[in-house]
């Protein structure tokens, strides 16, 4: 059977999955050609008593009366629920939008998480939607709402998957826990690799860069990173 992937993003009320709640879930499901199939798309309500905190609407643009008439949390999880399916889950930081469908029982069997794709593939690098989309090339229409933030994942997933394939469990299920950007959901079925942070100095990184010859990727990164210490010591 072809694969298919589900690729979801959320928008909440904040951060912590266990204290806030989800207020937009957008999904397009596209087929191994990274071609679309179908979309899914809702707003979701308050919960009684909950207020929509000022500068998330400052943030993503949402006010309150967006949410008027939704679908609660739970029935929107459970239409989502239906419209993943089988279908292998993607997703830009996937322990956050993971940590907040597992509260409607979704708990995908295989996921990506294009984050832990792009640290792993330039990890001296933001691994944000907004920078890996600016350097990449990819246009986000509307940052933070939940349908153009997962456009702009597809264009990522496309670019980065070639590049982590070949690594353990083609890089299913990963997720990134490191101690600039500690875990704090591990989904089920997470395999967490641990970025360990090794300071060097400017005679380290001079090393390392000439090592590598001047036509490699790492030859270019390495001295652009050298470039941006001996700058901030101006």
């Amino acid at each position: 059977m072809a694969k298919t992937y589900v690729v979801l993003d959320l928008e909440t009320t904040g951060l912590d999955y266990k204290s806030e709640q989800i207020t937009e879930i957008g999904a397009i499901k596209i087929d191994e050609g990274f071609n679309e199939i179908d979309r899914f798309h809702t707003m979701v309500a308050l919960e009684e008593g909950r207020e929509l905190p000022e500068f998330i609407t400052k943030l993503t643009g949402i006010t309150a009366k967006d949410l008027e008439g939704a679908p609660t949390e739970t029935e929107a999880l459970e239409k989502l629920n239906e419209f993943i399916g089988n279908s292998i889950v993607v997703a830009q930081n996937a322990p956050f939008d993971l940590s907040f469908i597992s509260r409607g029982g979704i708990e995908p069997e295989r996921f990506y998480c294009t984050r832990a794709m792009a640290r792993f593939v330039e990890p001296e690098l933001s691994a944000s939607l907004k920078d890996v989309a600016n350097r990449n090339g990819i246009t986000i229409e509307g940052h933070h709402r939940a349908l153009n933030d997962v456009e702009a994942t597809i264009e990522v997933f496309k670019r980065y998957l070639p590049h982590v394939r070949e690594e353990y469990n083609e890089f299913e299920n990963i997720v990134q826990d490191s101690a600039d950007r500690p875990l704090k959901f591990k989904p089920k079925n997470a395999i967490v690799r641990t970025v360990h942070m090794v300071a060097l100095d400017n005679a380290d990184l001079i090393r390392l860069v000439r090592a590598f010859p001047e036509d490699h990727d790492m030859f270019t990164k390495l001295g652009s990173i050298i470039g941006r210490t001996m700058k901030g010591r101006d």
